[in-house]
């Protein structure tokens, strides 16, 4: 009786497990453009209710994230996959650019996900002529928006325990409002490192390849952490809010960096030096510099 039923719980948490890991794209058609895929996930009423976080989004490097990285990408389909590793450039492939860069990707058709692969090598390659500009602007409807944090990205810290988002949930560090416009579930990962370094850091493709584009997350548990450093990606880089600022930010740049100069005056004497002088008997003002340059951040700096 006992046995019989531990097998039937055991085989009732595995079918809640795999309910539960049922792929979002599953229940939603995969969009064949651009335009489609965005209309998908449009974002626009969210300017209705948080205009100012918005206002910051839309300064931030998260708004402009698949073209303002585009030679890296470039390098990656261009050098990479078709002539270093004679590799096709398919969706499984693209998306270990886009994942972090545009992740509504995922929900994108293979023949899309293609197409965006090949606009974005047009876009380098041809910056400056009428047809890279094209895929450029056609490109700037991609990037690191709401929805991409606040319900893609936001339990794949730990998806086997999340499961797949839910379609139209909006994943914060608070739980639902009253006044909420929207479905709204408290998700406390969305509030740690783990969660930024998803992207910002190593990053784990689909088909077990480990990608490092910057050593941000290594270096931030290595040392930061393990010296006994508490603070978090989201204290720092959201002190003004959405903006995410970081290194094209001088203030932050100024708190993250200690410069002290030490400067000793000096003269050497008449007729020492190697070099012709106009007057060989004059004495030269001269000066050692010293520079000190402090790291007072939580990672190896500059990365990105």
């Amino acid at each position: 009786m006992n046995v019989r039923l531990l097998f039937s719980i055991t085989q009732i948490l595995l079918l809640i497990t795999f309910l539960g890991a049922t792929p979002l794209s599953a229940s939603q058609k995969e969009a064949k453009s651009i335009d489609e895929l965005v209309a998908m996930f449009d974002e626009s009423q969210c300017m209705e209710c948080h205009e100012e976080t918005h206002s910051e989004w839309k300064n931030s490097w998260h708004s402009k994230a698949v073209i303002s990285s585009l030679k890296g990408m470039h390098n990656f389909i261009a050098i990479g996959l078709k002539k270093e590793w004679e590799t096709p450039l398919t969706k499984a492939q693209i998306m270990k650019c886009l994942d972090c860069h545009a992740p509504t990707v995922k929900y994108a058709s293979e023949e899309l996900a293609v197409e965006i692969g090949n606009m974005i090598v047009t876009a380098h390659k041809m910056k400056g002529t009428k047809q890279g500009d094209a895929a450029k602007k056609e490109l700037a409807k991609l990037n690191v928006g709401c929805l991409s944090c606040h319900n893609i990205k936001a339990g794949a810290v730990a998806r086997g325990l999340h499961g797949e988002p839910a379609p139209g949930m909006i994943y914060g560090p608070e739980g639902e409002d009253a006044d909420d416009a929207h479905e709204t579930e408290e998700l406390v990962d969305i509030t740690r490192s783990s969660f930024c370094m998803q992207c910002h850091g190593k990053y784990k493709a689909a088909d077990g390849e480990t990608i490092q584009c910057n050593t941000l997350s290594g270096s931030y548990q290595n040392t930061y952490v393990a010296q006994g450093g508490s603070q978090t990606c989201q204290d720092c880089h959201m002190k003004k809010g959405h903006t995410f600022p970081g290194g094209h930010d001088l203030d932050v740049v100024k708190e993250g960096l200690g410069l002290q100069v030490e400067i000793v005056p000096y003269g050497h004497l008449p007729g020492t030096l190697k070099k012709k002088v106009k007057d060989p008997k004059k004495w030269i003002p001269s000066a050692v510099v010293n520079v000190f340059i402090a790291n007072k951040t939580g990672h190896r700096i500059p990365d990105g």
